[in-house]
């Protein structure tokens, strides 16, 4: 009969079929998530930081910051269900006669399972966006005769059931180019993947991001000779990801060219990516404490110099 072949009725033979699997069968057991981050900064003079290797199952955290006379180098990175979170800074300025250089490190990422039910035997397309946003920066200031310079980079990555993303970046300004370069990163990654649903109506599968910033800079004065003043050098570098990287929920999820709705979705973490993972935009604990201590040490060395 034609009106067999129509879409409206495909999709609901589709539907009734897909739900009575997934009504009739338990949800599949599924690995646990993890989530990883690590924090490193040091400041070439003693105060040497890393948090090490941080895994947690659901989300975690790690932060860094060393601190001294004409340096603030510093990192946060966060890891959780559908987002990871990333900044790192490294602000120089000379003391005197004395050069100072600093890097803040960090990387987060997470692993998750998902199971979606469907059509058993069937094969379908699932696409999604990944969103990120942020910016890198980095100025330098001093006498030509010296090499100041300051930069920052940044690389992501994510995959969805297989299907693979990837996105890096760097600015690097040495002394006396452009006084401040600026590099806002922002956007958004489409990723369709096919999935195939098993003989029980479910399709199983993973998700996975990944995201490194760096941030360092060095600054040192120059003299022409023991009697001529002395010409102070700053350098500063900051990769900004603090809410950076973000899964922008399911948009399509088709079988057979028929768009499925309603479709029942688990993962081992709980969260539904069905649905945007955004996270909210207010700043940590650790990322205002860095930010304090930054003022104090740029304060400290901006007196003494």
């Amino acid at each position: 009969m034609p009106g067999l072949a129509s879409p409206v009725v495909r999709t609901i033979l589709l539907a009734i079929a897909w739900v009575a699997v997934g009504a009739a069968r338990a949800q599949p057991a599924l690995p646990a998530a993890q989530a990883y981050a690590q924090a490193t900064s040091t400041d070439f003079a003693g105060n040497a930081c890393d948090s090490g290797l941080q895994i947690g199952i659901g989300s975690v955290s790690a932060g860094c910051a060393s601190v001294s006379s004409g340096v603030n180098a510093g990192s946060v990175a966060t890891a959780g269900s559908g987002a990871v979170r990333l900044t790192a800074n490294a602000d120089t300025h000379s003391t005197g006669t004395d050069s100072h250089a600093g890097i803040g490190w960090s990387s987060a990422s997470f692993v998750d399972w998902i199971a979606i039910a469907g059509p058993a035997g069937k094969t379908g397309m699932l696409t999604g966006t990944i969103y990120f946003s942020g910016g890198i920066g980095a100025t330098a200031n001093g006498s030509a005769n010296t090499s100041t310079n300051a930069g920052a980079s940044y690389s992501f990555s994510a995959s969805l059931f297989g299907q693979n993303v990837a996105l890096s970046g760097g600015v690097l300004q040495a002394t006396n180019s452009v006084s401040n370069s600026t590099n806002p990163a922002g956007g958004a990654f489409t990723v369709t993947a096919p999935i195939s649903f098993g003989s029980d109506g479910w399709a199983l599968g993973s998700m996975t991001m990944t995201a490194i910033t760096q941030a360092e800079s060095a600054a040192r004065p120059y003299r022409e000779t023991s009697i001529s003043p002395i010409i102070d050098a700053d350098a500063r570098a900051s990769a900004a990801f603090g809410h950076t990287l973000y899964w922008g929920g399911i948009s399509s999820l088709t079988v057979d060219g028929v768009e499925l709705n309603g479709y029942a979705l688990t993962s081992a973490s709980g969260a539904d990516y069905r649905f945007s993972t955004a996270p909210v935009p207010e700043p940590s604990a650790f990322a205002l404490l860095l930010a304090g201590l930054g003022a104090i040490a740029w304060r400290k060395g901006r007196s003494r110099g």
